[in-house]
């Protein structure tokens, strides 16, 4: 088992449990609400959980490709490892400390313009259609978390493994997600800011690793 691997699941998998509960509970809930009527719940919330995953496919297919094109130049590849490794350190620590930071690289345009705008219209939409729609705009909520990972699927040198990286995230985090209700009443805060905060030293330590990587490159 690669040392990416077990990072990937590992940070996806704690982070889930804190992180996720904080930025996509609010998601969550709303769409929980909007169906509570409905017989198929559970089926319901797991389809609104596969369309977020799917957007976080799509994202790396783009990044993915991205990331071959660096690969065509070792140096070149050297630096964006180096780039990126110093990028995930600064993440890290801005996701402990919570601070303006993280607040300037969680904010995006794009989210704003576009997928705000659709999740207000979702609203209004029960069933399948609420969960596809609102699932796949959660994929886009701007997220530090995500960030790392779209970060590390842009450092792989094979697409699929770019794919794979965020497919693995998403499905990582699909259990405490999907039992949202039941785990987040269950789990202390003490509990969610420990696996939060163990997620974001993760984070740093692979930062470093892929600094250090990117910086024995150019020698």
């Amino acid at each position: 088992m690669s040392i990416d691997f077990i990072a990937i699941v590992s940070v996806a998998f704690l982070s889930s449990f804190g992180h996720c509960y904080s930025m996509c509970g609010g998601f969550n809930l709303a769409f929980i609400n909007l169906n509570l009527g409905a017989k198929n719940l559970f089926l319901l919330s797991l389809f609104y959980h596969l369309s977020r995953i799917f957007a976080y496919i799509l994202l790396g297919v783009v990044f993915g490709a991205f990331g071959n094109i660096l690969a065509l130049n070792a140096k070149v590849q050297s630096l964006s490892f180096f780039i990126l490794g110093v990028f995930m350190m600064i993440l890290g620590f801005a996701l402990i400390l919570r601070g303006k930071i993280l607040i300037l690289l969680e904010s995006n345009v794009l989210f704003e313009k576009i997928f705000k705008k659709t999740i207000q219209k979702a609203k209004s939409f029960k069933g399948i259609k609420s969960a596809l729609i609102l699932g796949f705009a959660n994929g886009f909520v701007p997220c530090g978390l995500v960030y790392f990972f779209l970060a590390s699927a842009l450092s792989k040198e094979n697409f699929l493994e770019s794919v794979l990286t965020m497919a693995i995230f998403g499905l990582s985090t699909l259990p405490a997600l999907l039992f949202f209700s039941k785990f987040s009443t269950f789990l202390s805060e003490k509990f969610k800011k420990f696996f939060s905060i163990l997620s974001y030293i993760l984070i740093i330590i692979y930062g470093i690793m892929l600094a250090f990587i990117g910086f024995k490159g150019f020698y």
